[in-house]
C-alpha cells in the first residue's frame, strides 16, 4: 500500500498486521492505495452444476418464504441468488451453482422446484471455465445511461408478512431492468470465520439482501432516492447492518452499520496509517481520536 505520504507499506501476518486485517472487509478509499495483492486460491473442481429457474412476478411472496426457509439450511455446496424485478416487467429468478453432480443438485433443489409455476429451469452439468462464465459473463462495454440508489442488509431469520408488504409496495413503484431485490444464502464459508476475526464483521446471519431504484432522467432522481431509503427505514426491524460495496449516504453514523464491533478498531487502524485523514469520502472511517496524555 502506498500511504498520504508517498511511502511503501508491506502488510502480512507478520508485518503490519493489523493493516492487513482491515483490508480484509474494511472498505475501500480509508487507508491508503493498495498497489498489489498476493491470494491464495483454492484449488477448482473440474464440474460444478448451474442451474437457473424463472417464475412469474407475482408468486415472489410464495416464493421468497420458502427460498428464506430453504436456501441458508440446504447444503453448504450450493450457492443460491434470488432475484425479485419490479412488478413492470421483471419475474423470479433463481441462480447458482452446486459442487457436485446434477442428479444430487436436483435432489437438493426440489423444495424450490415444488414451489409456484416456473416458466423456465435450467439445471447443467458443466466444466469449470464455463460454470463461471455462466454466473459471471463479461460485461458489455455500454455507455451507462441508468443511475441507481442501493441499500442493504442481513437477515438473521426469514421476512415476516409485514416486511414483505413493504417489498411489494417498493416494487410496485420502482422500474428498470436493474431495480428490484437481490438475495444471496449466507452461512457455509462465511460463517465459519469469527466476526473479528476480520475487518468484515456480519458473518451470522441467514440471508444477505440488497434492493435498489433505477432511473434514467434526472428529474426521476430525488423521487427513486426516497423509494429506497424509505424502505430501508421500513425494513429497518427485520436486518442488521450494510454492505459497504453497495454504499447509502441515506444511512446516518454508517460506521457501525458497515463494520458492526469492528468499527472501534478500524477507526484505530486508520489513525494509525493515515492520521490526517487524507484518504476520506462521505462515509469513510475517520481516525480514532488521540487519548488524553499522548
Amino acid at each position: 500500500m502506498v500511504d498520504a505520504k508517498g511511502r511503501v507499506i508491506r502488510a502480512s501476518k507478520k508485518r503490519n498486521s493489523d493493516l492487513l486485517w482491515a483490508t480484509k472487509g474494511g472498505g475501500g478509499g480509508n487507508f491508503g492505495v493498495y498497489t498489489k495483492y498476493k491470494f491464495k486460491v483454492h484449488a477448482a473442481p473440474a464440474k460444478a452444476t448451474v442451474y437457473r429457474i424463472t417464475w412469474p412476478w407475482e408468486q415472489f411472496p410464495e416464493l421468497l418464504k420458502a427460498w428464506q426457509r430453504w436456501a441458508p439450511c440446504v447444503d453448504t455446496r450450493l450457492g443460491s441468488e434470488f432475484s425479485i424485478g419490479p412488478k413492470k416487467g421483471g419475474n423470479v429468478t433463481m441462480n447458482g451453482l452446486f459442487l457436485g453432480s446434477k442428479t444430487e443438485a436436483l435432489r437438493l433443489l426440489r423444495p424450490m422446484l415444488g414451489v409456484g409455476t416456473p416458466t423456465s429451469k435450467l439445471i447443467r452439468l458443466l466444466a469449470y471455465p464455463k460454470v463461471v462464465d455462466f454466473l459471471l459473463p463479461p460485461d458489455p462495454i455500454l455507455t451507462q445511461r441508468e443511475s441507481n440508489q442501493f441499500s442493504s442488509g442481513y437477515g438473521r431469520r426469514p421476512f415476516p408478512d409485514k416486511a414483505i408488504k413493504y417489498m411489494r409496495r417498493f416494487l410496485e413503484q420502482v422500474e428498470g431492468e436493474f431495480a428490484g431485490f437481490f438475495f444471496l444464502n449466507w452461512g457455509g464459508a462465511v460463517s465459519r470465520v469469527a466476526p473479528r476475526a476480520t475487518a468484515f464483521y456480519w458473518r451470522k446471519a441467514k440471508f444477505y439482501v440488497e434492493w435498489n431504484s433505477s432511473w434514467v432522467k434526472k428529474s426521476d432522481a430525488a423521487k427513486n432516492i426516497a423509494i429506497a431509503r424509505g424502505l430501508r427505514r421500513k425494513l429497518q426491524p427485520y436486518i442488521v447492518g450494510s454492505y459497504i460495496n453497495v454504499p447509502d449516504q441515506g444511512i446516518k453514523n454508517s460506521g457501525p452499520v458497515y463494520y458492526g464491533a469492528n468499527y472501534p478498531r478500524l477507526r484505530r487502524v486508520k489513525a494509525k496509517y493515515d492520521p490526517g485523514n487524507v484518504f476520506h469520502n462521505p462515509q469513510s472511517i475517520p481516525p480514532a481520536a488521540k487519548s488524553k496524555g499522548k
